[in-house]
């Protein structure tokens, strides 16, 4: 027996594979393309012959395929031999995709984990790599010496099949966010006659405002605390509708700042005027 197995050997499959190895873990490994696995069998690891052998080998089975879907489909076709393992999926997909899978591996009597990593191949093993998980707790207890091997700063975020995709949905918008402000905030200058390089060189202020904006989030929104503002709703609102109307002005496109002014509004006419800003994680949750 080894102490695990791993599915699917891409680049980040066989990252995965290579860091566990190192760590002195025994490791037996599979994937539709043999080849692949030839590397890792130089470096220690086992090859199994199939899919069925590689879910036999271990009591741990991490996969790292395509998607969740990809993932299901694959141990669909072996659900008899899932009964008493564990397995760390550790692909990518939305909530939906997540849920079916978990559902799956309960109906076969495994029990798991979902992941996400937040780093290249290059990046695991590292100590401020990190390794996002959800699931059973006592799975984590469990498990949580292995995905701290792949990443140090791994941690244990929810309980559920959805938390996953859910925080991955959630830090994507916020990055994304910002990027998309930038483009709508190049735009706009270029439809004033205004150099962009004057607008570029005024990034890194807006990201030491961002930073700023980062730290409100964490003292206000867990908790719920959106009283007290230096700059409320309202405030909020008033500088929307003069951005908005230079966006107007300008004949530049204008769907993100009047998405923003839009909420902003919907939570100052629910009578959140005088909150933070950041209580419109509410209103959108109600919604």
């Amino acid at each position: 027996m080894s102490e695990i197995s791993v599915v699917g050997l891409g680049k980040m499959g066989s990252a995965l594979v290579s860091t566990l190895l190192k760590s002195g873990r025994s490791v037996t490994v599979w994937n539709r393309s043999a080849g692949r696995a030839d590397a890792l069998v130089a470096e220690g690891a086992v090859l199994a012959p199939s899919l069925k052998d590689a879910i036999a080998a271990s009591e741990v089975i991490l996969v790292c395929v395509k998607n969740h879907e990809t993932a299901t489909e694959m141990l669909a076709t072996e659900a008899e031999g899932l009964s008493g393992k564990t397995v760390i999926d550790l692909s990518t997909g939305g909530a939906e995709e997540a849920e079916a899978l978990v559902e799956f591996l309960t109906g076969a009597g495994a029990t798991w984990q979902i992941g996400m990593i937040n780093a290249y191949p290059s990046g695991i093993g590292k100590d401020e790599t990190s390794i996002l998980c959800a699931g059973p707790e006592e799975v984590w207890a469990a498990t949580e010496g292995f995905i701290k091997t792949m990443g140090g700063a791994s941690a244990h975020v929810g309980t559920t099949a959805a938390a996953i995709p859910a925080l991955f949905a959630a830090m994507f918008t916020a990055r994304q966010g910002f990027m998309f402000g930038l483009i709508y905030g190049g735009a706009v200058c270029k439809k004033a006659g205004l150099p962009v390089q004057a607008f570029a060189d005024q990034v890194p202020v807006t990201l030491g405002m961002a930073g700023r904006y980062g730290e409100l989030f964490g003292e206000t929104v867990p908790d719920g605390k959106y009283d007290d503002s230096e700059a409320t709703m309202r405030v909020y609102l008033n500088a929307l509708e003069d951005v908005l109307s230079t966006f107007e002005g300008t004949s530049t496109a204008d769907a993100f700042p009047r998405l923003m002014r839009d909420l902003t509004k919907q939570a100052v006419d629910q009578g959140l005027g005088d909150k933070e800003l950041t209580a419109l994680v509410e209103v959108l949750a109600k919604a």
